[in-house]
């Protein structure tokens, strides 16, 4: 292990993995070295990103205790009404605030990170505490998420991961998902519908033209992407109630998202959605999930 002012390195044989704990508990860098160099699998955080503690712009951040949007920042949960401030360019409140908030060090080695960070009741009227345990091993890296209640009432909760792939041409992503939701033109949920053919993942979807981003639900907790031009494969196994995918791939950038969730987008406002994934945390009680990364060749 590695400190560099707030940027911790951690290494495992040939892999390599920066993360940047003041930046919402956020992964900055994660590659495989090789005698050609470096070959990235997630996406490297920008220099504005880690010079500005911004997470949109790193290579991976935590999603807690809820993911994506929820629509206008409001929900009523067990008759309680909650109005959250929304996020500066959005009507809606975004992600959570584990990406905005810097988390502490708990304990580190030369290959795995603990760090976590304490909520305290403010417009999300519960106290909480979130852990995530960062380590490398010989197949890849694995990411755990635990989100205690320390609140005297039953939360919502939910948690998620939002690691950016590099996508290379030619990149293909497997997933056995089984419908997925239209949005709105405000990235809300507005129709559930079977996956049209180009973007039934079941099957292998190549990525360099399609733009996403959408929620997929009925996931079984596993997905590939492939990367045929280096002969890499990227294997992401969710353990845990991790029955929801988004899948965010902007129009011409070298990237994409799959996101392991918890919930849909806007769950909380849906609670009787069949499979919407509201879970209502009791007091003292953990929610935790854990995400495997494995690399191997094709």
């Amino acid at each position: 292990m590695i400190r560099n002012g707030t940027i911790i390195a951690l290494r495992h044989g040939p892999m390599r993995l920066t993360a940047a704990p003041h930046c919402g508990g956020s992964l900055a860098s994660w590659s495989l070295s090789t005698p050609d160099g470096p070959v990235e699998l997630f996406r490297r955080a920008s220099d504005r990103a880690l010079a500005g503690s911004f997470a949109p712009d790193m290579a991976c951040f935590p999603l807690v205790p809820f993911s994506n949007r929820i629509g206008g920042g409001r929900f009523v949960f067990q008759g309680r009404e909650v109005v959250l401030a929304t996020d500066p360019g959005s009507p809606h409140r975004i992600h959570g605030h584990g990406w905005s908030t810097p988390w502490t060090v708990e304990a580190a080695t030369d290959d795995a990170l603990h760090m976590d960070f304490r909520h305290r009741a403010d417009d999300w009227p519960w106290n909480y505490r979130a852990t995530q345990t960062v380590a490398l091993d010989g197949e890849g890296l694995t990411v755990r998420l635990d989100l205690v209640n320390e609140s005297d009432s039953d939360m919502p909760a939910g948690l998620g991961l939002h690691p950016y792939f590099v996508r290379t041409p030619g990149t293909r992503v497997t997933a056995d998902v089984q419908t997925m939701w239209e949005n709105d033109e405000t990235i809300l949920p507005s129709r559930n519908r079977p996956l049209p053919a180009a973007w039934d993942f079941r099957h292998g979807v190549m990525m360099d033209h399609v733009a996403l981003d959408n929620g997929f639900t009925g996931w079984n907790g596993s997905a590939t992407v492939d990367r045929p031009q280096e002969r890499l494969r990227l294997t992401m196994l969710a353990d845990g109630p991790v029955g929801h995918l988004i899948v965010y791939a902007p129009p011409g950038e070298p990237y994409l998202c799959l996101e392991p969730v918890t919930h849909m987008t806007d769950a909380l406002n849906r609670p009787q959605q069949p499979g919407a994934g509201v879970i209502a945390l009791p007091p003292g009680e953990r929610l935790s999930v854990t995400i495997r990364f494995l690399l191997s060749r094709l």
